[in-house]
């Protein structure tokens, strides 16, 4: 498997403090790293949340975070990914851009000519120069919770067995085996490129739900991430699906 860092935490035995020690340790990693980069890249949901929350007050220069991808649709969570930016800026007291629209756009030409606005023309400019980003991985039941997504899905993915899914990483589908369903041309997802996100030198991946056991191994098969986090009962799923 094609991974740079792979940290796995033994849990604690009361389950109340299972999660705090698994944010606590992925914030001080995601921080050391932050502290070697200029432009950081952030995604959404409860795991990026609870790991930028366990942020401790910092002061940085020439540091930015930015959005690389669109909305999910959640405003109304303190998890969408506008509020991780001004989340994550505000521990740094640093800058930050955002994406103002949905995570996937259907039709070609609109999405083309939106990456081109003035409103997003920055926050994509941004994307394109990132030192590193952070990440959850998400499923196909993440897609499927969004009334809007949920209805659309085989417009959003042409020609995707949804049923070969097992994660999702920065809006795309993939398989166990860690590969992409979805390719370049039928990719509807208002994005930095996949290959530009790919490059970035480091990319963290932080996995707190047992669920996500076949998402993880997916994205370790694929060499999605430098960096994964997760607890030792996930790495045990993990070791039963191979």
């Amino acid at each position: 498997m094609n991974i740079k860092h792979l940290y796995i935490l033994r849990e604690p035995v009361s389950p109340s403090k299972r999660q705090g020690v698994l944010t606590s340790f992925a914030a001080h990693q995601v921080q050391a790293a932050i502290a070697q980069s200029h432009v950081v890249g952030l995604s959404w949901g409860e795991t990026v949340f609870a790991v930028l929350d366990a942020f401790s007050l910092q002061e940085a220069d020439d540091l930015t975070f930015t959005q690389y991808l669109g909305e999910n649709m959640k405003y109304r969570s303190s998890s969408g990914s506008m509020r991780m930016v001004q989340k994550a800026a505000s521990s740094y007291d640093a800058g930050y851009t955002t994406i103002p629209g949905p995570l996937y756009i259907v039709n070609d030409q609109v999405r083309q000519g939106l990456i081109q606005e003035p409103s997003m023309t920055e926050a994509f400019e941004n994307a394109a120069q990132m030192d590193m980003l952070l990440s959850g991985l998400g499923t196909i039941e993440s897609i499927n919770a969004i009334p809007a997504w949920r209805s659309a899905k085989e417009a959003i993915f042409p020609g995707v067995d949804l049923d070969q899914v097992a994660g999702m990483a920065f809006g795309r589908p993939y398989d166990i085996n860690g590969n992409f369903l979805i390719d370049q041309a039928n990719d509807k997802t208002f994005s930095l490129p996949l290959e530009q996100i790919l490059q970035v030198p480091r990319r963290f991946a932080v996995v707190q739900r047992r669920s996500k056991a076949s998402a993880a191994l997916g994205a370790l098969r694929g060499g999605f991430f430098t960096d994964m986090i997760f607890t030792e009962t996930i790495a045990m799923k993990v070791q039963k699906l191979l």
